[in-house]
């Protein structure tokens, strides 16, 4: 889609040139021009079914520390989401402003690119206990209970970066205006660079009276495991939601600044090979700088 965007633009403007005359003889200008590059920051959710102790199993098939019984562990409520932190960076593509003023197109065409951090993680929990000790105070005659404590704890976290190639078409109200509103329908689609999970496993054990108190003597355990995973890909479709504010309406080189913050609602479908494909509805808010060319 993105190269044929570009295709169509460049097709156009040649045409108009080798065909078009203006007035004074020279070749008429293309009718289409880059009118603002920006880049922006964001953070995104979505909920889904993968992130259960089976899909971490599945996904790490060959991890020594998953491959233990796991009767009698609690899995952590935060597992059904994911999502991360991106990075866009984009071109508007929009009519010409042929007499070089200040008005620029109200509709765009927005091509770009964007990193994404897509994070899934849960954990798994278990505290064991054992009376230890029977302690007798030989002054006042009090027993003192003392048990064995463990805790053990799993901590799962699938990790990927994917880049996506990512067009829109936008409609802006006023764009010479210190504020405006836009919106539009928009589509992206990518593959994975890296894609790896995190297991730790952390054991801490503790000698406790059973009133709890205090802890007489403690010791701990750990390891960690870090597994490659094959890439994964997606594709979404969304609709761009947002406020621009202009820095400057007087002096030229602030008013080609403008700072926005956009909302993309959207459907996301993402296809990790070792579980399927998951789609499902999420947000996406950022804070984005713009320059006008």
């Amino acid at each position: 889609m993105v190269i044929t965007a570009i295709a169509c633009l460049v097709i156009t403007c040649t045409f108009s040139q080798n065909e078009g005359k203006a007035p004074d003889n020279k070749p008429a200008k293309c009718p289409m021009e880059i009118n603002d590059a920006g880049f922006s920051l964001s953070v995104f959710s979505q909920k889904t079914p993968f992130g259960t102790f089976t899909d971490f199993q599945m996904l790490n098939p060959k991890s020594v520390l998953l491959s233990g019984n796991m009767q009698g562990y609690t899995m952590s409520k935060g597992a059904g989401s994911i999502g991360g932190p991106a990075f866009g960076a984009s071109i508007g593509i929009g009519a010409a402003d042929k007499d070089n003023t200040d008005n620029k197109s109200t509709t765009q065409l927005r091509i770009g690119i964007s990193f994404s951090g897509l994070n899934m993680s849960n954990s798994l929990t278990k505290t064991d206990r054992v009376p230890f000790d029977t302690l007798t105070s030989s002054q006042t005659g009090q027993t003192i209970y003392s048990d064995s404590v463990t805790y053990h704890n799993y901590s799962m976290i699938y990790t990927s970066q994917q880049v996506r190639f990512d067009v829109s078409f936008i409609y802006r109200t006023n764009p010479a205006a210190r504020w405006s509103v836009y919106g539009g329908l928009g589509l992206e689609g990518g593959e994975s660079i890296i894609a790896y999970t995190d297991i730790d496993y952390n054991e801490y054990s503790s000698i406790t009276p059973s009133s709890g108190l205090s802890t007489v003597d403690n010791t701990d355990k750990s390891s960690t495991e870090r597994i490659v995973n094959k890439n994964n890909y997606g594709y979404a479709a969304y609709l761009p939601l947002g406020i621009d504010f202009r820095v400057g309406t007087k002096r030229e080189f602030f008013k080609q600044f403008h700072i926005s913050l956009e909302t993309r609602p959207f459907v996301n479908y993402i296809n990790i090979p070792e579980l399927g494909t998951t789609g499902g509805l999420g947000v996406k808010v950022g804070l984005g700088l713009r320059v006008t060319i």
